[in-house]
């Protein structure tokens, strides 16, 4: 058994950027046991950054190219780990929602992954535990007769992302006709993800940047999929805009926490590592960037009002289904920059606080969103 671990980073992500998705690609062992694919991520070759990082463009590429790497690495019983950040998390949960509904081809396989990854985004199409789950139809196509004889049902093991943002996520602005196509890529939660788990940014006001949540639907008058326990899903809130959360700022400790989180899920879990990530506590509270601000060299708060993220929303309820986010957690830290610093009173922990009927200040460690009197390892 091997463990194979992708790490996809962002939009205009390079090498010297730091992020915690390179940081911990540079963390990961690599062994005969254990492989790493690392992919910089859309928009960083040079002529493709505005056609990449703005409309959308090279997703598809970003997932065909992970996806080739496993299927040449991968074999029966090896577990995968999957990691990303920002437009790379979006990629990320695309990638795991690829293999979820279509298994990992064979090598030497008569389909091409391109057949393979336009199969997957055809809504209707069945994925391969449902065609494995019974008899062929005689008039099943020659598609589907190979797709169950050359691939392969798999699990994943551990999807951990930092940020994952708009609806696509690509800002939620750029032309309709351009980003259309990938509303078909699926970044759900599935049964096959065994864990997974997200960090998100509190302190991000840009509403492009909108966070994407892991959901469960239940339709009106069926019990649903069982609810997943918190020990395999969580998404929690950190300290900080979009890249102190995902990295990529100089001398930034606020990306340390949210780094070790997910490190440690890993961890815990058999992910190898060369070495250990100490918190840099020495600064009670680092300086958060205003990404707002900064965003469009200062002209995006000029098109844009500031926004801000929702924490511990209610159920959606409609009279077809009802929509939840899976565990929703707030992590420490945020009570403690809120005690150490006086300043510190975000609008929408400020709302949360009130809904909840709860004082901040009082709390200590990791809370559920849904209900603060219920703490989180």
């Amino acid at each position: 058994m091997k463990r194979l671990a992708i790490y996809l980073d962002g939009t205009f992500n390079t090498l010297n950027n730091n992020t915690n998705v390179w940081r911990l690609k540079s963390l990961t062992a690599e062994t005969k046991d254990q492989r790493v694919y690392y992919s910089q991520g859309v928009g960083t070759i040079r002529g493709e950054v505005i056609r990449g990082g703005v409309a959308g463009y090279g997703i598809d590429d970003e997932i065909i190219r992970a996806y080739t790497w496993l299927i040449e690495n991968f074999d029966d019983g090896d577990e995968i780990f999957i990691f990303g950040f920002s437009r790379g998390a979006y990629t990320a949960r695309s990638l795991s929602g690829l293999i979820s509904k279509c298994g990992i081809l064979r090598l030497g396989a008569p389909l091409s992954i391109e057949q393979l990854y336009a199969r997957y985004r055809l809504y209707v199409a069945p994925t391969i535990r449902s065609l494995l789950g019974k008899p062929l139809a005689q008039n099943a196509s020659l598609e589907e007769r190979w797709l169950t004889k050359y691939s392969r049902p798999t699990k994943i093991k551990f999807v951990g992302v930092w940020d994952t943002v708009g609806s696509m996520g690509i800002p939620v602005s750029s032309a309709e006709a351009k980003v259309h196509k990938y509303r078909f890529l699926d970044t759900h939660l599935r049964l096959d993800n065994e864990y997974a788990f997200h960090a998100l940014a509190l302190d991000e006001h840009r509403a492009d940047f909108e966070a994407t949540f892991w959901t469960r639907t239940v339709k009106t008058g069926e019990a649903g999929a069982p609810e997943r326990p918190i020990e395999h899903v969580e998404q929690r809130w950190f300290v900080g805009c979009h890249a102190n959360v995902g990295g990529g700022y100089a001398s930034d400790p606020l990306s340390q926490r949210p780094l070790v989180w997910l490190m440690e899920k890993a961890g815990a879990l058999g992910l190898a590592y060369r070495d250990k990530v100490e918190i840099d506590t020495t600064e009670a509270a680092p300086p958060i960037n205003d990404s707002y601000r900064e965003f469009g060299k200062g002209w995006y708060h000029f098109f844009s009002k500031r926004f801000y993220r929702s924490v511990g929303t209610p159920p959606e309820k409609g009279t077809a289904a009802t929509t939840s986010r899976i565990n929703e957690t707030i992590d420490g830290s945020v009570f403690d920059r809120w005690r150490s610093d006086s300043t510190y009173r975000p609008e929408n922990l400020v709302a949360w606080a009130r809904a909840k009927q709860v004082d901040p200040a009082e709390l200590v460690g990791a809370v559920m969103a849904a209900d603060p009197k219920v703490g989180v390892a």
